[in-house]
């Protein structure tokens, strides 16, 4: 016979017994190599023609009309043949197939052995002769993958027409193939019970996952064909033997999909989106034909997908797997698509992190849907909904007809365009499934959704926080009118609305990206509704710890102020992102200069009447003469000129175009913004000036000017005095002399103009100052005093000691007939001389500081005392260090207002300047100021804090600061400014510098508490600084800022970032815990046992501190006191007192002092180590 012919071509016979059975042994999972004796006896190179006759000779066999029934079967045939080594050997050759795709030979082995295979299956027989195996047909499914596993590897091949070429012949082999594959599933008759049903699933549709067809050239016609007859056997497979659906089989199909769907969204290759976009399309045909027997299936597959953690911690992965969800879903009837969206509101609050960020997420796509219809008439509704459940099956029905047709419109259609180009293929799937999404139009509930998401904004992880606060800022830009109505409830008007409080609290988040997220939140509120309150919030993000955050906040109030320059958005910009022209990062610096260029110097124009001009600059100057801010104004354009060409003549040719042609308020913005610019600008064309000036100099009585406006000019004239040619000079300089004789306003400035004009003449200075000398001796007014202080800065000649006697006399003793403003003016005059005389600065500097502390002294002396001893320190610091309390002494809150707003500006600039150094006692007084009520105290301390302070600095101080503001001798400050010091302090320190704080509050503190108040006896009161500083530890250890860092969470609690946190804070954990063991426990327990019977809020505050320790370290605790059986006693009877269940003990079977240790075991004696002959050598640690 003809097929015994071939069979033995296959040289069976060589093939070990043993090796055989250790393939059907494994169950066709291992496979040794192939005996020797076998190698040499058959020819490999020829073995796949052999495959091809045998099944040529079954072909003839099982047709020849000669054999009976009896005859072609396996029951003639398994007397000649050992079957179990054919099987072995193509099991073989398939497995081999499958793990070496690329070599031809064994590949096209494995195609021919899985048709072999196939063709035996369908001889008559093979069931009662165990042909059928599933694991090895699972293998001969394999094959199916071929051009996809082909296509994946492109990399293996010198170009791309060998892989078309490679991947064509494929396609062309497993046409055959599948037909055959067919024949076999229909005598199967496999069902969901049998083994590998699942597997043999996942194989099959792994062709409908056609990435495959974006290559070039690749035959699309050929590639349609095969998947028809697999849709056809996957078809049959989920089906009964009676042609009904069977929901098992479909329930296995889409679980067979699930990891596929999940591997296509981890991958993010351009090729992977053609892949979802095919299961897509394949989910909703199957969904479509099989109806409500595939839909709760199809549900499952939808909620697995969602549920399933693989790769969700990364956001390319979840921005991928949302859409997909999402599209599936739109496949889904109203009822279940209702019943889906109520099990993801569930979702968002019973789940893991990742799961409520994605529920999150898929809920925040749904929103562009329609908003659910409400009926007055339950039975209508009622009837309305089981008449769409009875006709939903029908409906399902026709769209798979519908489907069918398409897809054989769209077959036509490729048979015509079957040289397409790859960009136009490139298209066409995305527009395919963008319908296939969008072909159902949903109705969710927009208010639970916005309310779901907006209870996000309170969770543990900061991520979704952050997402959750994004998320509604979009949703207040929509102009979908149920998300405007939805949105209503928590978006209101003022303080009342609940969005804005949400973002104001999570503005002080501990997360960066969260601060960063509620600056975008808050910027969309205010353009909605202008509020002083969020203005006020985003003004003190601006100085951030964070750059992004900072970043955020300075283009937020920027945006305003340009699109809606009112006074209240550019007052905050003056007060917000000006400030930040000192940052410390170079990367805000050019953010803030970039916004003031576009503010000031792009939309100045050229005055002209007939036109409007734009208001924006002259606004902004406005607020910056308003808010007297010349000179970050002056550094603005410091930096415009290191940055840009911007600050050029031709900006001073518009400007001067303003200058005395509307009124004195724009000539004063006119001025400030010219004598910013003169510093960097040489402009030789000064004749407006002086001409301005002698206008302004010759205004009469009648007409009343800005006071402002002289010095100013004067001032501008200085800086471009060199342009000034000789005639003009002489003549200016003789009108100042005769100015100065008779005009006190703005003496000094034009003392030093007439200066600079004729350096080398300066007997004038000389002979004036002497005359104002003498007048002042003997007896003349306050006036000639103040002029001989004038002129005093410019004359060659110091000032005579007489007048300095004169000035420190009137300090000590003012004449009784002055008035506050003549004393005010006196040490005005003195704090000139003290800028000239180094002599003079020693003797008065001493008067001006017990002037400063008298509560009887006027305002203006007290305040010009002030400004005089910030001049000397800028020359001689070492005169005014040892009066540094006397400054301090103004920023008490028994000073007047304007006093301490004067100080506390005055101690900022000297410290930013570098002429004063923060030493305690100012540190501690500076810092208070960061809780002061006043805005305009507060502010420079936390401008210097936030962003020029060193966190070393604050690192040092932080435990110094705790007990000093609880010191009884100094200004009493409530518990809240405390708290907000210390918070302020905390948000610029690392985790690391965090720990080690409270590492340094349990010893230094609670410890020390813990030895006072064994001291104290019963009856006696607790003093109250301990009493207070107590409280402030206790409520640092447990406040949100600080709170005790918890043990690391299972893997999947948490988001990426917090995983980075808590590596971070693993570092030092160590030491964390051995002082909360060690330290902190036992502190608590002596401090608890001394105040319970006291009772009062700090026993309170000391049990909570304790709870915190119980739940955080509950672990650490009972390993690290384990020895310590008084302590563990200790602990045990705390927890009876406040109702927790006793746990510390030996529980865990440790060895402790009061347990015999276990016999050693006896060892073999190891080699002594060779002791050193000398001492080793010490290494320098490095710190």
């Amino acid at each position: 016979m003809q097929l015994l012919e071939e069979l033995s071509n296959l040289q069976l016979q060589f093939l070990d017994y043993d090796w055989v059975q250790s393939i059907y042994d494994s169950e066709f999972f291992e496979f040794g190599d192939l005996p020797s004796e076998f190698q040499n006896a058959i020819d490999s190179s020829e073995v796949n023609l052999t495959f091809q006759n045998v099944i040529y000779a079954i072909d003839d066999w099982l047709s020849c009309k000669d054999n009976s029934d009896d005859d072609a079967s396996w029951v003639t045939l398994s007397n000649q043949v050992n079957h179990k080594k054919l099987l072995a050997l193509l099991g073989y050759y398939i497995d081999c197939g499958n793990k070496n795709i690329f070599p031809t030979e064994a590949r096209n082995n494995a195609l021919w052995a899985s048709r072999l295979y196939f063709k035996l299956l369908s001889i008559p027989g093979y069931k009662a002769y165990h042909i059928y195996h599933s694991q090895l047909f699972a293998h001969t499914l394999t094959c199916l993958s071929y051009p996809k596993t082909v296509c994946e590897n492109e990399d293996n091949f010198f170009n791309p027409k060998q892989l078309i070429r490679v991947v064509n012949s494929i396609i062309k082999e497993l046409n055959e193939f599948v037909h055959e594959l067919k024949t076999v599933i229909v005598k199967l008759q496999l069902s969901p019970g049998d083994i590998n049903f699942e597997d043999i699933l996942s194989n099959l549709i792994d062709i409908t996952g056609g990435s495959i067809v974006t290559k070039l050239n690749i035959d699309k016609i050929e590639l349609a064909n095969l998947s028809k007859v697999v849709y056809e056997v996957i078809d049959f497979i989920l089906c009964t033997a009676d042609g009904e659906p069977d929901a098992l089989a479909i329930k296995l199909l889409f679980k067979a999909m699930l990891p596929k769907f999940i591997a296509a969204s981890l991958d993010h290759k351009q090729a992977n989106n053609i892949v979802r976009a095919s299961y897509v399309a394949y989910s909703g045909l199957i969904l479509s034909k099989y109806g409500k027997t595939a839909l709760s299936s199809y549900v499952m597959l939808l909620q697995h997908l969602t549920y399933s953690l693989d790769g969700l911690e990364k956001a390319e992965v979840r921005q991928t797997r949302i859409p997909l969800v999402v599209g599936l879903m739109s496949l889904l009837p109203q009822r279940s698509y209702c019943t889906t969206v109520k099990w993801l509101l569930k979702l968002t609050t019973t789940a893991k992190v990742p799961h409520r960020q994605v529920a999150m997420e898929i809920l925040a796509q749904l929103l562009p849907n329609d908003a659910e219809k409400r009926n007055s008439d339950s039975g209508i509704e009622s009837r309305k909904t089981s008449i769409e459940d009875n006709l939903e099956g029908h409906d399902n029905n026709k769209e798979a007809v519908e489907d069918t047709e398409k897809d054989q419109a769209n077959t036509m259609e490729e048979d015509s365009q079957s040289q397409s180009s790859i960009s136009e293929f490139d298209i066409d799937p995305s527009e395919d499934i963008s319908s296939l999404i969008n072909q159902r139009r949903h109705c969710v509930p927009h208010g639970e959704i916005v309310r779901a998401i907006y209870e996000r904004i309170s969770d543990v992880s900061g991520t979704l926080r952050a997402r959750a606060i994004a998320i509604l800022t979009d949703l207040l830009g929509s102009d979908h009118d149920p998300i405007i109505e939805a949105m209503r409830d928590i978006s209101g008007d003022g303080t009342q609305c609940q969005l804005a409080k949400a973002a104001t609290r999570c503005s002080s988040d501990e997360r960066a990206v969260v601060r960063k997220a509620a600056v975008l939140l808050i910027h969309r509120l205010l353009v909605r509704n202008p509020h002083p309150t969020h203005y006020s919030t985003l003004v003190s993000l601006c100085r951030d710890a964070s750059i992004v955050v900072r970043g955020a906040a300075v283009n937020a109030l920027a945006d305003l102020a340009l699109n809606n320059p009112t006074k209240l958005s550019l007052n905050a910009f003056l007060t917000g992102p000006m400030h930040q022209l000192s940052d410390p990062e170079a990367k805000i610096q050019e953010q803030v200069i970039n916004l003031a260029q576009a503010i000031i110097v792009a939309p100045l124009q050229k005055f002209d009447p007939a036109n409007t001009d734009d208001c924006l600059p002259w606004s902004f100057l406005a607020g910056i003469v308003r808010l007297n801010m010349r000179k970050h104004l002056q550094k603005a354009c410091m930096l415009l000129v290191k940055s840009s060409n911007s600050i050029n003549h031709r900006l001073v040719d518009l400007v001067s175009t303003h200058l005395g042609v509307l009124s004195d308020a724009r000539d004063l913005q006119s001025l400030v913004l010219l004598t910013s610019v003169a510093r960097h600008v040489e402009y030789n064309d000064v004749a407006f000036l002086l001409d301005y000036y002698y206008k302004l100099a010759g205004t009469g009585p009648e007409r009343e000017r800005d006071s402002r406006l002289m010095p100013l000019v004067v001032e501008l004239i200085s800086l471009w005095s060199r342009f000034v040619e000789d005639e003009a000079r002489r003549a200016l300089r003789d009108h100042l002399i005769q100015r100065i004789q008779i005009d006190a306003d703005c003496r000094p400035a034009c003392v030093s103009l007439a200066a600079s004009l004729d350096s080398t003449d300066m007997q004038w200075a000389t002979d004036l100052m002497k005359v104002s000398e003498r007048r002042a001796l003997s007896g003349g007014p306050i006036d000639d005093w103040i002029c001989a202080a004038d002129l005093s800065l410019v004359a060659p000649e110091p000032p005579s000691f007489a007048l300095i006697n004169l000035y420190v006399a009137a300090l000590q003793a003012p004449p009784p007939e002055w008035s506050e403003s003549e004393r005010g003016a006196c040490v005005a005059g003195i704090g000139r001389i003290c800028v000239r005389s180094r002599d003079a600065s020693v003797v008065a500097a001493p008067q001006l500081a017990i002037l400063l502390q008298d509560p009887a002294a006027p305002l203006c002396a007290r305040l010009n005392s002030l400004l005089a001893l910030t001049d000397v320190c800028t020359r001689y610091t070492c005169i005014v260090e040892p009066l540094l309390k006397s400054m301090c002494g103004c920023l008490s809150c028994d000073a007047p207002a304007e006093l301490r707003r004067a100080a506390a500006r005055v101690l900022t600039r000297l410290l930013l300047g570098g002429y004063l150094r923060l030493r305690t006692p100012l540190y501690y007084r500076f810092c208070a100021l960061l809780a002061d009520e006043d805005l305009e105290v507060r502010e420079p301390a936390e401008y210097y804090v936030t962003s020029c302070l060193t966190v070393d600095v604050i690192y040092h101080h932080f435990v110094d600061c705790v007990l000093h503001y609880n010191n009884e001798n100094e200004d009493k400050m409530s518990f809240d400014s405390r708290q907000l010091i210390y918070d302020v302090m905390l948000q610029r320190m690392s985790v690391v510098q965090r720990l080690n704080i409270q590492c340094r509050l349990a010893r230094e503190i609670l410890t020390h508490a813990a030895d006072e108040i064994e001291e104290i006896r019963d009856d006696e009161e607790l003093p109250a600084a301990l009493n207070a500083a107590l409280l402030d530890t206790i409520t640092l250890l447990c406040g949100p800022r600080m709170k005790l860092p918890k043990k690391p969470e299972k893997s999947g609690e948490a988001d990426i970032e917090d995983l980075q946190e808590r590596v971070t804070t693993n570092i030092v954990s160590h030491k964390m815990k051995r002082t909360v063991a060690e330290v902190l426990v036992p502190a608590v327990l002596r401090l608890y046992a001394r105040l319970r019977t006291r009772g009062g809020q700090l026993a309170t505050y000391i049990v909570r501190i304790a709870t915190d320790l119980h739940n955080d370290y509950r672990q650490e605790i009972e390993e690290l006191i384990e020895d310590d059986e008084e302590l563990v006693e200790r602990v045990r009877h705390f927890q009876d007192t406040i109702g927790l269940e006793p746990s510390s003990g030996n529980s865990r079977n440790l060895v402790t002092s009061s347990v015999p240790p276990d016999p050693e075991t006896p060892r073999s004696q190891k080699k002594r180590p060779r002791p050193y002959s000398h001492t080793p050598r010490k290494r320098k640690l490095k710190i």
